[in-house]
């Protein structure tokens, strides 16, 4: 529980990473054109992330967006790996998930956590090439790990930031967590 990080609840104002790269919470207090979120640079040298309408919505407006984004991404990732492996999954999930990045069921179905979002593309698509070689070989031994680096050259990179900053993407969410 030490090295569980202090949270991060989405407040006006708050620092979090989108795909790496720090960015500013903003409620936009009424509805903008283009959606309920909105990324636009700001004065104050970070990105914004623009949460339109109420403002006690505005966290799980942010949550659902950051969920779509995720979903986003990763479809285009499992495509991608998929088609170089020469398998298909069955089906892709996007959870909130709290211990693992990714998992593979014995049926080929996929399940992500929506925190990847936040992490460098580059980690996102090393965890999406990591489960769809489990559709391969449901094991981690050493064809496993062939396949991942046939698909995912950047792998030991990956992996390396997800020790380094992986525990720290938990931070993050629309409310802080109960302890207990």
């Amino acid at each position: 529980l030490d090295r569980v990080p202090h949270p991060v609840p989405f407040h006006e104002g708050a620092l979090l990473p989108l795909r790496g790269k720090i960015h500013r919470f903003v409620f936009a207090r009424k509805r903008e054109t283009g959606g309920v979120v909105q990324c636009s640079q700001s004065k104050t040298g970070f990105p914004e992330l623009r949460v339109s309408g109420h403002v006690e919505h505005a966290p799980r407006r942010l949550r659902d967006w950051l969920f779509e984004e995720a979903r986003r991404d990763l479809d285009g990732r499992i495509i991608h790996h998929s088609r170089k492996l020469g398998v298909t999954a069955k089906r892709i999930a996007v959870r909130d998930q709290s211990s693992r990045w990714g998992s593979c069921s014995t049926t080929g179905v996929l399940s992500f956590s929506w925190r990847l979002i936040l992490a460098p593309p580059f980690v996102l698509d090393y965890v999406a090439a990591h489960e769809i070689a489990h559709i391969v070989e449901m094991n981690h031994g050493p064809k496993f790990w062939a396949l991942v680096e046939s698909t995912m050259p950047r792998m030991q990179e990956a992996k390396l930031w997800l020790q380094r900053y992986g525990l720290d993407l938990h931070r993050y969410g629309p409310a802080e967590r109960k302890s207990g």
